[in-house]
């Protein structure tokens, strides 16, 4: 039936056909499936299949191609793309290295209540505490 609704260019039908075949749910997993409809609905304007065509390009290692993604999805305020973005800036993954670059990407998406960019902060803190300390 969701296949029915994403070939009619359903928006919600057309991203969910590319979580189905990227997570093999109702079919067999596939990426390069995946990847099509993730795209179809990017192409419709949707930020999550932004994200998601950011986030199969990043495990690919195709880290420019995910940071051309998480910045679209996060010029649609899916925020969570703002820690992905700091991610690839903290470890210089295609880019290079900007750590004061990727602890504003961070600090942006906390505030928003991304949970792995506050998990960020808190360990960042912790580790200038621990530097304070040391050198004290």
């Amino acid at each position: 039936m969701n296949r029915v609704a994403a070939e009619y260019g359903m928006h919600d039908a057309v991203l969910a056909m590319g979580w189905f075949y990227l997570n093999g749910v109702g079919v067999e997993a596939n990426e390069d499936e995946a990847i099509r409809w993730y795209r179809r609905s990017a192409r419709q304007g949707e930020p999550r299949a932004m994200f998601s065509l950011g986030y199969i390009a990043y495990f690919r290692k195709d880290y420019s191609e995910a940071l051309k993604w998480f910045e679209r999805a996060l010029g649609k305020d899916h925020h969570r793309s703002g820690f992905w973005i700091g991610k690839i800036y903290w470890r210089g993954q295609g880019v290079d290295r900007d750590r004061k670059r990727a602890r504003s990407y961070f600090a942006q998406a906390a505030e928003r209540k991304v949970v792995e960019a506050q998990r960020a902060i808190r360990f960042l803190a912790f580790l200038s505490s621990c530097k304070r300390a040391i050198s004290g």
